[in-house]
């Protein structure tokens, strides 16, 4: 046997193509849209929450500067300039715009570090180590940044702030003013974002979604309407073609090789009323007539295969390997009694082991042949098992020939396969090659 294929084997009554229901396409489609409605939501709320807090800091940012350059600056000009009770109208000012709770603390400091002013009137005068902030405002830039230990934790207050630092000019000294914001405020402000981004979001998913479903099932009934239509065509098409090639191999049977039967045997009885001489003649007259009649029969055999019921596939298989008794090679079977097998088994078990035959006789130049058919089981459910064996050359490296045109290994191992078989190729023990199918005798078992 080799694994190059011959020509196709004979056509005949395409076995059904395991479809999967469509319910279960449309179920799958609509868990995997479910799964990628929850994935993209999961980011979406992660975005919509960075988004939030982001622009909570920006909004936070945007405060204290206003408060910085609108509130404090004016009044912190004068007081640094010596104006008499300037101080006490910055601590009235900003003890009032501390009443509605929003900021907690404001300080000024020096680039040193130096606390200028203070709503706690305890920390002014203080030095502290300049901190990250500080250092990035001194230098022009709004900074914020979440601290659970600030430097001037008012007793009793929160313990989780948000800090803004913010250039700001006074009396012609370049200060920087920071704002204690309450982080719950902030996280509150980013709650209501959130609360407004994320149903807008997900809810034009969900929408998509249900749009989706409804479109997808038409598709799937759409899809099985299409293969129903697809799969009558087909089968109109090989009813078609048995009827053609029935008449074909009738036509050949009562025309041509009752011809030449009759001329055979025409032949032999002339063959006593020529001269000695011409006997011989006549004799290889009659050989070729004889051997033509049964190349047409076998051509018949081609074009409409036997009745393969019951014992026939057995017979079937035999007769197919009659070439290769003819060839001189040992031909070996080994077939046990079959129960009853769908006609699509028996006919794609019939087209395997007939081309694994034509590709021994083509190919392995072997020596003897095995050829074994047993009923087996597969998963659990009743089986036939066809062997094909040779103590030929084996397979080649490749056995894949279909970029070279041939389809015959190709086309026999997706038929079977199609019916919930399995199609082995390996090497046989002691050398040669060895093709195995195991095909359920009920295709859906």
């Amino acid at each position: 046997m080799s694994a190059e294929p011959g020509s196709s084997p004979t056509p005949g009554p395409a076995p059904a193509r395991r479809r999967t229901p469509w319910g279960r396409e449309l179920a799958a489609f609509c868990a995997v849209a479910l799964l990628v409605l929850l994935a993209v939501s999961a980011g979406t709320v992660w975005l919509s929450e960075r988004i939030a807090q982001d622009n909570a800091l920006e909004e936070a940012e945007g405060g204290a500067e206003r408060l910085g350059e609108l509130l404090v600056a004016p009044v912190l000009t004068e007081a640094l300039a010596g104006v008499p009770g300037r101080w006490e109208e910055l601590d009235r000012i900003v003890q009032h715009r501390m009443n509605d709770g929003s900021v907690i603390r404001m300080v000024v400091w020096r680039a040193t570090g130096e606390i200028v002013y203070s709503s706690d009137p305890g920390q002014r005068g203080r030095t502290i180590a300049p901190s990250d902030g500080l250092v990035a405002a001194v230098g022009g830039a709004t900074v914020s940044e979440v601290d659970d230990r600030p430097e001037t934790t008012p007793a009793g207050g929160p313990q989780t702030l948000l800090e803004v630092y913010t250039p700001l000019t006074a009396a012609g000294e370049q200060l920087v003013f920071e704002a204690y914001f309450s982080y719950d405020g902030i996280d509150r402000q980013a709650a209501r974002l959130r609360g407004r981004i994320i149903p807008m979001a997900i809810g034009a998913l969900v929408v998509l979604q249900l749009v989706q479903v409804p479109i997808a099932a038409s598709l799937a009934r759409r899809v099985r309407r299409q293969e129903a239509e697809r799969t009558a065509l087909v089968q109109r098409n090989v009813e078609a073609s048995e009827r053609e090639r029935r008449a074909i191999a009738a036509d050949v049977h009562d025309g041509p090789v009752q011809d030449l039967a009759g001329v055979s045997y025409a032949l032999s009885a002339l063959r006593n009323s020529v001269p000695a001489e011409r006997q011989p003649t006549v004799d290889k007259l009659v050989g070729a007539v004889r051997h033509a009649v049964q190349s047409l029969r076998r051509l018949m055999v081609d074009i409409y295969p036997p009745d393969l019921s019951g014992p026939g596939l057995s017979v079937a298989i035999a007769d197919a390997a009659e070439p290769l008794r003819a060839a001189g090679v040992e031909v070996l079977m080994d077939a046990a009694p079959l129960p009853g097998t769908a006609p699509d088994a028996t006919a794609v078990l019939y087209r395997t082991a007939k081309e694994a035959l034509a590709n021994v006789a083509h190919h392995a130049r072997a020596k003897r042949t095995w050829i074994t058919l047993e009923e087996t089981e597969l998963r659990g459910a009743p089986a036939v098992r066809l062997e094909i064996a040779d103590d030929g050359v084996g397979f080649p490296a490749s056995t894949d020939k279909r970029r070279e045109g041939h389809l015959g290994l190709s086309l026999l191992r997706d038929r079977v396969v199609d019916l919930g078989g399995t199609v082995t190729l390996g090497d046989r023990p002691g050398g040669g090659a060895m093709l195995t199918v195991v095909l359920p005798l009920h295709h859906g078992q």
